[in-house]
């Protein structure tokens, strides 16, 4: 019998995480442009996002060289770019010099195959490259990240905001949901793994989660 699956966010009914997830409009418009294997992950956080934040786009592919896509979005618009590229600067750098952007883009995937859009696509080396002004400690801890301070999509979506807003405590609800997913996708690999074999893989990620 095939599962039963919430509409919203795709997983099933007893991993939902969308309830309370309401779409709230972004001080900045979004584009996510999603590597293709990511919209096959299971606990993708650029769909939170897209159900969390109503002026959120996500574009998938890899090489839009020959589509003119990215183009398009990025037509005569003030937009940057959220990656560590050698040139970046901070978002409080940034905007203490310039007006906020019409439009950020921010790249989901792993780090290799984020890197490998960002590559491919010399429109998006011409946008000024932001990061984020403070190193976070992720709840992401059931992937890998490549080193300390990295951020999910949605962690990282929702700290620029906060940071281009000032606003501190703005689209927790994407939060909330993003601790939903990850709580329920911690006890599915428990359950399939064994306690005692997860939390040799995972308890220390987990530990460090909590604090």
């Amino acid at each position: 019998m095939a599962r039963i699956e919430c509409p919203r966010c795709l997983r099933p009914l007893s991993a939902c995480y969308c309830k309370g997830l309401k779409p709230e409009k972004a001080c900045i418009d979004l584009l996510i442009v999603q590597h293709p294997s990511e919209t096959r992950h299971p606990i993708n956080s650029a769909r939170i996002a897209s159900l969390g934040i109503s002026n959120c786009n996500i574009l998938v592919g890899e090489d839009f060289t020959e589509s003119k896509a990215l183009e398009k979005q990025l037509a005569n618009r003030h937009a940057c770019l959220l990656f560590p590229s050698e040139n970046a600067v901070t978002v409080k750098a940034y905007t203490a010099t310039h007006a906020i952007p019409e439009l950020c883009v921010i790249l989901d995937g792993t780090w290799r195959k984020a890197k490998k859009i960002y590559y491919l696509n010399p429109v998006l080396q011409e946008l000024p490259a932001l990061t984020l002004s403070e190193t976070q400690t992720s709840a992401y801890t059931i992937r890998k990240t490549p080193e300390k301070g990295a951020l999910s999509t949605i962690e990282a979506t929702v700290a620029l905001l906060r940071e281009t807003s000032q606003k501190p405590d703005e689209h927790q609800r994407c939060l909330d949901a993003f601790d939903r997913m990850i709580n329920a996708q911690i006890s599915v690999m428990e359950s399939a793994m064994g306690k005692e074999a997860f939390e040799k893989n995972y308890a220390s990620r987990i530990k460090q989660r909590n604090g």
